[in-house]
């Protein structure tokens, strides 16, 4: 009897140490997972904040079966280089207009033809309006069909019919020197377009309108700065 009493005290001794084992190894191995987990999430965490600051380098194959480097950068770098670039461009521009308007002179537009000046700049009196009007520029006598090339290049701003001047073409050269040939006939510009220096503009014609005390074909020559009328001095 005593014997089979110390057998169950043996067996209830026994089941308890293999239950705390157990127990203390499950506890110490979870201790381990967790740990192991913790680390891996620290180490994902430092590759993303290095990949956000340093530009990611991918590497592909070509056709050739070349591998190739493609580098990418940011997208706040882009926009800055971006506003970079457009600030240069900007202050190229300025400058350049800086310096047409700074060199241009009445020497750079010449007159165009070798004709007679037979009316200059100044009031005159006009019968066919009876009263006086300023002319602003230099009328030249040419020959009818006279080729008219341009003194200096610059954008068309007008190519047409004017009651006075006949058909016209004015010219924008930059630095605010705008040039009028007038009295013309077979345009070969348009609005808008922007010609080179000795470009074909078109011929002299025969259209003395309002300034017509004569018919003799003539070339119409007015040259501007800002407002000023440049050329001889003015008549009185």
């Amino acid at each position: 009897m005593n014997i089979r009493k110390w057998d169950k005290s043996w067996i209830l001794v026994w089941t308890s140490s293999f239950l705390v084992g157990g127990l203390i190894l499950c506890i110490g191995y979870q201790s381990v997972l967790y740990e192991s987990a913790q680390e891996k999430v620290q180490t994902v965490e430092t590759v993303r904040t290095v990949s956000a600051k340093v530009p990611v380098s991918v590497q592909g194959e070509t056709r050739d079966g070349k591998k190739t480097e493609l580098s990418t950068q940011t997208e706040e770098q882009t926009i800055a280089d971006n506003m970079s670039q457009g600030s240069s461009e900007e202050k190229k521009l300025s400058l350049k207009a800086d310096l047409v308007e700074s060199e241009l002179s009445i020497k750079d537009f010449p007159s165009p033809v070798k004709g007679k000046v037979f009316r200059g700049i100044g009031n005159y009196y006009f019968e066919v309006l009876d009263n006086y009007l300023f002319h602003g520029g230099m009328d030249y006598a040419e020959p009818e069909g006279t080729i008219i090339r341009a003194t200096h290049g610059g954008k068309v701003i007008f190519a047409g019919q004017d009651p006075i001047l006949g058909q016209k073409v004015t010219l924008d050269c930059g630095g605010g020197w705008l040039v009028t040939y007038g009295g013309l006939d077979n345009l070969s510009v348009n609005n808008g377009e922007t010609i080179e220096t000795l470009e074909r503009i078109g011929q002299v014609g025969f259209f003395p309108g309002a300034e017509g005390l004569s018919d003799q074909p003539q070339l119409h020559y007015e040259v501007w700065h800002g407002d000023k009328v440049q050329g001889l001095e003015l008549k009185n």
